[in-house]
């Protein structure tokens, strides 16, 4: 992006230079009811009347699975809870685990699902649909935003050996959110890079394709990484520095934008939506990171007015451009089949609603402007209370500009 000089009284500050696939393990239930030679052991129960029930463990394991077919997940909990209780040598166990899990992810029950699933991990002997495992948890453990763990899981995972492309990549992309949601930028941003160079050298009948969910969501993750450090440079005086830090941003927002757009350009029904609502974002928040610059202490009122007016002037086109990313975001979700209720489309709509307000409404500009001038956060200007709070701080101003007149008079 081409960014001009923005005016006299400003080049005297600075110069301007988006479920995600469901893995292919992810709904697998675990049945081994294979030809058994041995004997398998009984379990005898009380049915709370006081009388007993004989069933060998091998027919629970059934029953469970009968009753998680039928989605009568308490029940298949029930029976898989009660093989975990009482035969933990079983050759019925590990599969119970990783049953029991699913069941409790059925129910939303994401603490009792990650308690299972760790201990699979912790089994002595550890076999390939130990991979699965560790997936699942990292699943669970996304809904309780328990990044850490996530990241400590998937590191484990990548040491393992014998992982196939697939497990690798997504054991990177699963990884490499988590860094992003713990504010590690910089190596999540590495991390989203290593899937495409190991994609790249895997055998050609294990690459994935650049449209796979796994590739699109490692591009809307390296722009995210991207886009949070455009944010983190905050433009602050002395102009010098203001203009390299500037210069900087420019890089990384474009950098942002390209891999933004690529996951846009797969047309992914989850992927391809939020990463056309990032990419109005990106500049929506280039727009206020602008605005919201450091400002001299030594500006007049009379310059500060100026310079407010000729800075949203120069850098009204971020936001028409923001407003045109989210017109045209709404349409790629209509064409695609997203309903309102949807995330992303809500947040596109939510976006546009207030950009279309803040470029035709002269009282947001001015609030925003006052924003800055107090220190404010921009990223603010449209949550109610700091509303109320400047609404206030104004009219009570307002109020006293009469009196203050009088006086002098």
């Amino acid at each position: 992006m081409k960014l001009t000089k923005i005016s006299t009284i400003l080049i005297a500050c600075f110069l301007v230079s988006g479920c995600a696939g469901a893995s292919k393990k992810d709904d697998t239930i675990q049945s081994i009811r294979s030809q058994k030679i041995e004997i398998d052991p009984m379990l005898i129960q009380l049915d709370g009347k006081g009388s007993r029930e004989s069933i060998d463990v091998g027919t629970l394991f059934d029953r469970a699975f009968k009753f998680f077919s039928e989605r009568r997940f308490e029940e298949a909990i029930r029976d898989y809870d009660a093989i975990i209780r009482n035969f933990p040598e079983s050759r019925f166990y590990q599969p119970s685990l990783y049953n029991a899990g699913l069941s409790y992810e059925r129910l939303r029950r994401f603490k009792d699902a990650a308690r299972v699933y760790e201990k699979i991990l912790a089994l002595p002997t550890q076999s390939k649909d130990t991979n699965d495992a560790y997936f699942r948890l990292a699943t669970v453990l996304e809904e309780l935003q328990n990044w850490e763990r996530i990241q400590t899981i998937m590191t484990q995972i990548l040491l393992r050996n014998g992982l196939s492309n697939f497990d690798r990549v997504e054991a990177y992309v699963r990884r490499s959110e988590a860094l992003l949601q713990m504010g590690s930028h910089k190596e999540a941003a590495d991390g989203f890079r290593n899937v495409f160079t190991i994609n790249k050298k895997s055998e050609l009948e294990e690459r994935l394709d650049s449209k796979s969910h796994l590739i699109v969501r490692a591009y809307f993750g390296l722009g995210q990484s991207l886009h949070a450090q455009v944010s983190a440079i905050a433009l602050v005086l002395p102009p010098s520095r203001m203009g390299s830090d500037l210069k900087k941003k420019g890089t990384l927002f474009s950098a942002a934008q390209i891999n933004y757009i690529r996951a846009l350009s797969a047309h992914h029904p989850t992927w391809s939506v939020a990463a056309g609502y990032m990419i109005g974002r990106l500049y929506e928040d280039f727009y206020t990171d602008i605005l919201g610059a450091e400002i001299p202490t030594d500006l007049s009122a009379e310059h500060l007015t100026l310079y407010f007016e000729e800075l949203r002037k120069q850098i009204r086109p971020l936001m028409e451009r923001a407003v045109q990313v989210y017109e045209k975001n709404l349409s790629l979700s209509r064409r695609i089949g997203h309903k309102e209720k949807n995330k992303w489309v809500q947040e596109t709509n939510e976006n546009l609603r207030r950009l279309r307000s803040y470029l035709d409404d002269p009282e947001t500009r001015s609030r925003a402007a006052r924003f800055v001038q107090a220190g404010k956060n921009l990223k603010t200007l449209w949550d109610p209370i700091p509303i109320a709070r400047d609404s206030i701080s104004e009219a009570i101003n307002q109020a006293h500009q009469p009196a203050e007149k009088n006086t002098l008079e």
